[in-house]
């Protein structure tokens, strides 16, 4: 599928380009696919519970997914690096009624290899620790991958569910993957689309409090980029090539998922809200934000706006000292100050 792509040929404001602070802060804040530390943890945790896994167990094979795989995954600011793994079980679910069965297989194997291995309502979390603080985890997802619609099907349910918690539900990880390499043809299109969903889980961590629902989750600000987001770059066509600029695109993105919120009366708070829905793109289909009250979408809406506002505010500057220091106000100090350069008998901006 080839998205609709926008060329920067529009009029807009002068501004200082920036381009090059927003590949530094990139790097800065990217968790690398290669990250080596995460996958040699990974691979002990596999190791480990091929070895001991029950007999009784099935047989199963395994994939990387969630935002480690699609490459829109962020260093954590508190240091606790995660990566999520797939892991495919040959069975059909309807020979499982218990999915907690299944999920059991994995803790048993794995028990005893940090102080906290947990059942969790979607995975099996292996957390390592240092002076008693969470340094990494591992998540393992379970899936039933042998049914007989050809479906997959993810275990859900804690260790001390009640039988209504204990479900199989759709579920294809991989789909989402083959779906966001689908969006567009030109990989560099591709790999905007991934910093600027990187810069928008930045934000997130720096005004929201994440605890509970008051924060959108970092796949549904990534299932609104596939809605709203598109490539935002210059095109010299006499070479065909490409300039990109992550502040446009950013900023286009950021108003088109505003324009997304509507008015919705809240009977028990007697008030309007602004509230969002966005639906995962591929099985099970559900709406993203459904978790969340009409209250704390509404405090999104406030936020994004601001957000907007301050980028609004940053186009019309003409010092890149401006413009960095109101993205640093927007994504906190990881994001690199300037300087600007003075000249003998002119100034003019980095």
């Amino acid at each position: 599928m080839s998205a609709n792509i926008f060329y920067m040929q529009e009029v807009t404001k002068h501004m200082v380009n920036v381009q090059s602070e927003f590949l530094t802060f990139h790097d800065k804040i990217k968790l690398s696919e290669e990250n080596q530390e995460l996958r040699n943890k990974r691979d002990i945790l596999l190791n480990k519970l091929r070895k001991n896994i029950s007999d009784e167990a099935a047989s199963f094979t395994t994939f990387n997914q969630g935002s480690y795989a699609m490459g829109t995954g962020i260093k954590p600011d508190d240091g606790d690096f995660d990566i999520d793994v797939g892991l495919k079980f040959d069975i059909d679910h309807d020979d499982y009624s218990d999915p907690v069965q299944v999920k059991q297989w994995v803790k048993d194997a794995l028990d005893g290899h940090t102080k906290s291995v947990k059942i969790r309502r979607s995975c099996v979390t292996v957390t390592y620790q240092k002076d008693k603080e969470p340094i990494y985890h591992v998540d393992f997802a379970v899936y039933a991958a042998n049914n007989a619609d050809k479906q997959m099907y993810i275990a859900k349910g804690k260790e001390y569910s009640t039988e209504e918690y204990r479900i199989w539900q759709l579920s294809d990880p991989q789909e989402l993957l083959n779906y966001l390499n689908s969006l567009y043809d030109d990989s560099d299109d591709r790999a905007q689309f991934r910093r600027v969903v990187r810069y928008m889980k930045k934000w997130k961590n720096q005004h929201f409090i994440t605890s509970g629902n008051n924060a959108p989750t970092g796949i549904a600000l990534t299932a609104l980029a596939c809605s709203y987001f598109t490539p935002y770059y210059s095109k010299d066509f006499l070479t065909n090539k490409k300039a990109y600029d992550d502040f446009k695109a950013l900023k286009r993105l950021v108003n088109n998922i505003q324009n997304a919120f509507n008015l919705t009366w809240d009977s028990d708070d007697g008030c309007f809200y602004r509230t969002i829905t966005q639906s995962l793109p591929v099985q099970p289909g559900n709406n993203l934000f459904e978790k969340m009250s009409n209250k704390q979408m509404n405090n999104f809406y406030n936020q994004i706006s601001a957000m907007y506002s301050k980028l609004t505010e940053a186009e019309g500057k003409s010092k890149k000292s401006e413009v960095c220091q109101l993205m640093i106000d927007i994504f906190g100090e990881a994001f690199p100050a300037a300087v600007d350069r003075s000249y003998v008998g002119t100034s003019e901006s980095a």
